[in-house]
């Protein structure tokens, strides 16, 4: 049992954590987040602000999660080979009708579809790529449509459990019903989603043609949509989806459909697909596991440290009613997100709400999650999937300077976080 610590303990405690936090954003030499997270581990452990029950405690907070978060992952990774994503994305041009600006808009409802079903990541690592190949064949300029991209995987990430691991870490532990939580973040994510369209029609006004180059042209139809791997795969996709909802009704553990699903599609692109597993594996995201389970566990020493004590006190104490308690507990959500990343965050405030009065959880649990799902975009440094982002537009080519990304940014995430709250609290006074 871990008792009072001192202040040097406590102090120390958070410097491992700002410590890790600052390595898996760095990444110095290709170092991936896996092992930081191990490191920050191992200090607090030494440090005494850890013990053994808290990994084992970790670990089984984290499973269900981290199953489903591996189902995803193959599923997505199986779509994409069978070009479900570039066939999307031909269509998105065919329905633009030659119009840059609804193009633009297409982009979003396309990112918005990809990430509430299948999450924020596989719109930045899957969707983007395919955009940018799109919007080159095009001969337009790529960084709006870039930008879009990186910017719905944040607001659109809103709606559902699995839209962002954000949302799978705390709905999860909480114990938030799957359609109660859907039900109160419907409203905030077509007002979230609707704010960030408008701003960037007006951002990018200079830089969107009326039209698409006359000389342009994108084939009617797309190759893969002929082939039994793609028809296969959009079958088990539609049955693993509406398992996934069923489950939610029924207030069943999700993992197991996704990793069901995410098996059955691995199979077939190995089989129909005739992909190799090496193929199939290239396309999970190892390091992210390690990195969930330490950080949750390494939340667990800095609240032995009571470190979370001052964040609990501000939102429990001062958030009386429905507009206080939004404001607040968004606003510090989106403020710790830019600071420390939001899964370090959202690790920090699902300590915090777990004290919270249960009639108030889900309320709050909204709240906080438009804060760390739309409030990272403000910086690059917010989310790991902005990163990625990032990442990819510098091998393309396209620079994004810190200062020309925050001329968007600030422009937009407060609009749109203010948005969303606003239809949250709405909501809330509605019902």
């Amino acid at each position: 049992m871990i008792g009072p610590v001192l202040g040097a303990q406590t102090l120390l405690g958070l410097a491992v954590f700002l410590a890790v936090i600052g390595l898996a954003i760095s990444r110095p030499k290709g170092l991936n987040e896996a092992w930081p997270a191990a490191g920050g581990v191992a200090a607090l452990l030494a440090l005494g602000l850890l013990s053994r029950a808290d990994l084992v405690g970790a670990a089984r907070e984290t499973a269900g999660v981290l199953l489903f978060l591996f189902g995803m992952m193959l599923l997505s990774t199986a779509l994409e080979m069978a070009g479900v994503f570039a066939w999307a994305a031909s269509y998105a041009v065919r329905a633009s009708g030659g119009s840059s600006r609804r193009l633009l808009v297409n982009v979003f409802i396309l990112g918005a579809v990809v990430t509430a079903l299948l999450s924020l990541d596989v719109t930045v690592i899957i969707l983007t790529p395919v955009v940018y190949a799109t919007v080159l064949a095009l001969r337009v300029d790529p960084l709006p449509y870039l930008y879009a991209c990186t910017f719905v995987a944040n607001t659109g990430s809103l709606v559902f459990p699995m839209s962002n691991l954000t949302n799978l870490l705390i709905v999860d532990r909480l114990r938030v019903p799957f359609w109660q939580f859907s039900r109160i973040m419907a409203f905030p994510e077509v007002a979230a989603v609707a704010a960030n369209v408008a701003i960037f029609l007006w951002v990018f006004r200079d830089r969107l043609p009326r039209m698409l180059p006359a000389a342009t042209s994108f084939p009617t139809t797309a190759g893969p949509a002929g082939t039994r791997f793609f028809k296969v795969s959009l079958v088990i996709f539609g049955f693993v989806l509406a398992a996934l909802f069923l489950a939610g009704l029924a207030e069943r553990p999700l993992w197991p459909v996704a990793l069901t699903g995410g098996a059955a599609l691995a199979v077939a692109a190995a089989t129909t697909g005739g992909r190799e597993p090496r193929e199939i594996a290239a396309g999970i995201s190892w390091p992210l596991f390690p990195f969930v389970w330490g950080m949750a566990t390494i939340v667990r020493g800095i609240e032995h440290a009571g470190l979370t004590t001052g964040i609990a006190g501000l939102i429990l104490g001062h958030a009386a009613g429905p507009l206080g308690a939004v404001a607040i507990t968004g606003a510090t959500a989106a403020l710790g997100a830019n600071v420390f990343n939001n899964i370090p965050m959202a690790l920090v405030m699902l300590a915090v709400l777990v004290g919270a009065p249960r009639a108030r959880i889900p309320l709050l649990t909204a709240s906080a999650l438009a804060g760390l799902n739309i409030g990272p975009a403000l910086t690059t440094v917010g989310s790991l999937a902005t990163m990625l982002w990032l990442t990819f537009a510098r091998r393309q080519g396209v620079e994004v300077p810190a200062l020309e990304y925050l001329r968007v940014s600030v422009v937009t995430v407060p609009l749109v976080l203010v948005a969303a709250l606003a239809a949250l609290v709405l909501g809330e006074l509605l019902r």
